[in-house]
């Protein structure tokens, strides 16, 4: 069987980028190895399928390239062996699954009127001597905050002062503050360095044991744009935070993104580990704790940037059905042509996929 996925592997990626059996894109050059991922069921081949799905943003727009992943599988006639077509699409519904639910990177601003206001935990990463935002407190790379290895500050030239520096290189961030239900702002910034942009903050993070799968995207496909303002009803009120928007002191060029998720603070202590990546680095430039029970917040989302925050739970599941509908297809279909031995093998379930256990919901 292993004989069988590597020359699959290898025929898919030729068919179809040395071919032009796609229109020759980033995006469909990653459709093409989101496909060959899936046949050769390897850790980066899982990752590919990850980064595929997770660009679409949206659920539904996940569960969508998901569906066509698995129609283009079984139309192929690449995967000969119908028990390696059943794995790749089994790999296909579990990396959408873990899509669905993953922390979302949005594209960031910070307002010229931004302001922490009263109730809330505000720490700014970087350099020793780097200016530091009212209401702040400084971390920096030997801060007793922070641990990684060879953590280091990063600074750019311009920009606002919580976005343009930070420290590269973390793995675990512990900050002190009174136990309770949060909200948790944390912030990262373009600086133009492969490997710290490309997942800045890890392929997941567990917040207090909590794990939490971060969407696999680089800067320039972070989701729709977001704001940081002074505290306001924009949660709640979509008007208001279309406002922030439009404002004057809100348009200016901005490299920042910004993840926001829902924690539980337990012994007085906020802790974060970042799951790293070989040969990638973590990057943060910033961290607002807020409570939960404040109905202002400092986070001000675009139209766009609520669609995908405030997706319900009926549009995962239906998101999770089409996917789901997608492999019963698939697997009705090989069944019926599969040989005796070969249907037999199908009905004993394909080769159980590895996961992580138990991602979670940001919000």
């Amino acid at each position: 069987m292993r004989k069988t996925v590597q020359f699959c592997t290898a025929s898919i990626l030729a068919l179809m980028l040395g071919t032009g059996a796609f229109a020759q894109s980033s995006t469909d050059g990653s459709r093409a190895e989101a496909l060959a991922g899936a046949i050769a069921g390897s850790e980066d081949g899982q990752r590919a399928i990850e980064r595929y799905l997770d660009s679409g943003g949206l659920p539904e727009a996940a569960a969508q390239r998901a569906v066509a992943l698995i129609r283009e599988l079984q139309r192929s006639d690449l995967v000969a062996d119908p028990i390696v077509l059943a794995a790749a699409a089994d790999r296909v519904s579990s990396a959408a699954s873990r899509s669905f639910i993953s922390a979302r990177i949005f594209k960031a601003k910070v307002t010229t009127s931004f302001e922490l206001g009263e109730g809330r935990y505000g720490f700014d990463f970087g350099p020793p001597d780097a200016k530091v935002t009212k209401g702040f407190t400084k971390v920096t790379a030997r801060s007793d905050f922070v641990k990684g290895p060879k953590p280091a500050a990063m600074r750019r030239p311009e920009g606002d002062a919580l976005l343009r520096d930070g420290i590269r290189n973390l793995r675990v961030v512990r900050l002190p503050v009174p136990s309770g239900k949060y909200r948790v702002f944390l912030m990262t910034d373009d600086i133009g360095v492969p490997e710290a942009v490309t997942s800045p903050f890890g392929e997941a993070m567990k917040v207090n044991g909590r794990r939490v799968r971060v969407a696999a995207s680089t800067p320039e496909t972070w989701a729709a744009e977001t704001y940081l303002a002074e505290p306001g009803t924009y949660l709640q009120d979509s008007e208001r935070a279309d406002e922030v928007s439009r404002r004057g002191n809100a348009r200016g060029a901005s490299s920042g993104g910004v993840v926001m998720m829902n924690a539980v603070v337990e012994n007085n202590e906020l802790v974060i580990t970042f799951d790293g990546r070989a040969g990638l680095e973590t990057y943060l430039t910033g961290v607002i704790i807020e409570p939960e029970a404040l109905e202002e917040s400092i986070f001000a989302p675009s139209a766009e940037a609520r669609r995908v925050l405030f997706t319900g739970q009926d549009q995962l599941l239906e998101a999770e059905n089409q996917v789901n509908q997608a492999v019963a297809q698939l697997l009705n279909d090989v069944a019926t042509t599969a040989r005796p031995q070969e249907l037999a093998a199908l009905l004993d379930q394909p080769e159980p996929v590895v996961e992580p256990a138990l991602d979670v919901s940001p919000n």
